[in-house]
Order: structure tokens, then sequence, then C-alpha cells
């Protein structure tokens, strides 16, 4: 047991560490912001300048994460499970697989980038879209905003990506639930003998993939237009080596600086999942599941010369025998 929770150290240092140096970039930008643009308030439902609304909104989103992990994760889990039955019942089985315990840290690390992605995806269309609801940007003179931009753009990307994280911890969390359990989407036997490839998935897989892909073809777009094409082309900050590493920078460092607030909710499903894993089962064996078992792949063995020629002696030995 002391061995389990061993893989969990260096996953929740990386978290800590990476929270307090969130939280003092993020001090650091508001208070810059503030320098410059004095009683700016950026969210315009908080009372307060932009150091309290980013305060305020630091101390109950971690808590909504946890909150909607305990609450969320099973129910979607469930309507997860029902439309993948629905919209694949035709070619494809719905069972659950014996498959292995074991998931050590460096997995853990890996299960937060692709929610990472997607929330910094999303996040930049809520502040594109939510322009003047959740976010409030003034309007500058052309000065004002070369001055400013540097700063509040990190700021804006940060508190956006945070607010969207909620909706990602919502979709990743049940896939991770289903996937820890086993439950897999398998092609059913007589679509084999039509020609179709062997095809075996995990439920939450498939759920992952279909926006995990969004996450990881969008960041690029959303950060090259944040950084690069809204920095130094509409707001014409200086093209220097200096501005253009520093939004080089921004664009690396802020996927792992949310990874590390996906990572608590992600040791929690690991905490959890000896209690929700074998729930979410019944509910697949409930709607028709099977446990089946892995059939094991294996390399086809060529036949040697001397094999083949006995097998053409035999064939032709059963021809004679015909005749």
């Amino acid at each position: 047991m002391v061995d389990d929770y061993k893989r969990f150290i260096g996953p929740l240092a990386f978290s800590i560490v990476g929270m307090i140096v969130t939280f003092q970039i993020i001090q650091w930008l508001a208070s810059v912001v503030l320098f410059i643009r004095p009683g700016y308030d950026l969210i315009a439902a908080v009372d307060g300048t932009v150091n309290l609304d980013v305060n305020f909104l630091l101390m109950i989103l971690i808590p909504i994460f946890f909150l909607e992990f305990l609450i969320l994760t099973l129910p979607i889990a469930f309507f997860m499970l029902v439309i993948a039955k629905m919209f694949r019942v035709a070619t494809y089985n719905i069972d659950v697989m014996r498959i292995g315990h074991g998931f050590d840290w460096i997995r853990i690390m890996k299960r937060s980038v692709i929610p990472a992605f997607f929330a910094l995806s999303l996040g930049e269309l809520v502040v594109s879209l939510l322009h003047g609801v959740i976010f409030w940007i003034p309007p500058m003179t052309e000065g004002e905003a070369r001055t400013i931009v540097p700063t509040l753009h990190p700021l804006l990307t940060l508190f956006g990506s945070l607010i969207a994280l909620a909706a990602s911890i919502a979709f990743f969390a049940p896939t991770w639930l289903l996937n820890d359990s086993g439950i897999v989407a398998h092609v059913k036997p007589k679509h084999l003998e039509l020609r179709r490839c062997p095809d075996t998935e995990g439920v939450g897989r498939w759920y992952s993939n279909l926006l995990g892909g969004f996450g990881l073809l969008a960041f690029p777009i959303a950060m090259f237009n944040r950084y690069f094409y809204q920095k130094f082309v509409i707001h014409t900050v200086p093209l220097t080596s200096y501005n253009v590493l520093v939004s080089i920078g921004w664009s690396i460092g802020l996927p792992i600086l949310v990874m590390a607030f996906v990572l608590p909710v992600i040791m929690l499903n690991e905490l959890t999942i000896r209690w929700t894993g074998p729930t979410i089962q019944r509910v697949a064996k409930a709607m028709g599941a099977n446990d089946v078992q892995f059939q094991h792949v294996g390399t086809v063995q060529p036949l040697d010369s001397q094999m083949i020629s006995e097998v053409e002696s035999l064939s032709e030995s059963m021809e004679q025998s015909d005749i």
C-alpha cells in the first residue's frame, strides 16, 4: 500500500510547485496591469480591481474542480456509455475487459497533457466569444495597447484556460473512469467475416480522441493568434528577439502551468477508482456487457522449405487419390 502511494510523490510535487508558480505569475501580471492601467477591473461580475478578481477566481476554482469530479464523473460516464452503445451497436459489442492495475507516475503526468491543451484551446474561445461578458477589456489607444498587451494577454489566457478547465475535467474525468474500468468496444465476430480488421478500443478513449484531437490541433493556432499575430501585427508590439522569445516562452510554459491544476483531479481518480470502477462495470453489465479476455496476438511464423515440400507432396498425393 505504501508503494502504491509513492507514485503520487512526483505528480503531487509538480502540482504544488506549478500552482505556486502560477499564483506568483498571476499576481505579478496583475500588478503590472494595475501599474499601467490603475483601477482596471478584469471581471465585471466581481467587485474590485484585477488583483481582487484573480484572488477570487483562484480561491473558488480548485474546490469547483474537486466537487464536479465527485458529483459529475459517474453520471456523465453512464451517459457516455449509453450514447456509445446506441451509436455503435450495429458493429461493436460493449463489454468489460480484464486489464492490469498498474498506473505509475509517468502515466499520471501524461494523462494531464491532453486536458491541459484542450482547456487552453477552449479558453481562447471563451476569451474571444465572451469578450465583455466575463472578461472586460477596455478600449485603448495604440500606445496603451502596445504597452499593456504583453502583460494582459497571458493573464487572459491563464484565466480563460482555468475557467475552461472546469469543462475539460467534466468531459475527460468520465473517460478516465471508463478506461480504467476496462469498458471496451470491439467489432462483432460476424463483421470479421466481411473483410473487416479486428478493432478493440476503450470507450473512454473513443470519446477522448474526439475532443483531444481538437485540443492538439487548436492549441498551436490559438497560441500563434494570441502571442504572435495579435501581439506583433494587430497591436504592433516591436518585433524584437526578446519579445519573440517571451511569446515562445508563454506558448510552451502555459500548458505546463495548467497541467498542475489537472494533476490533483487525476490523483483523486486514482484514489476513488477502487469504488467507482466496479460501479460503472455493474452498470455496463446491466446494459448487456460481458466479461471478455484479450486475445493474444502473435507473429505468424513462415514455413521453412522442408515443410513447404511436405505440404506440396501431401497435396499431390491427395489429388492422385481423388483421381
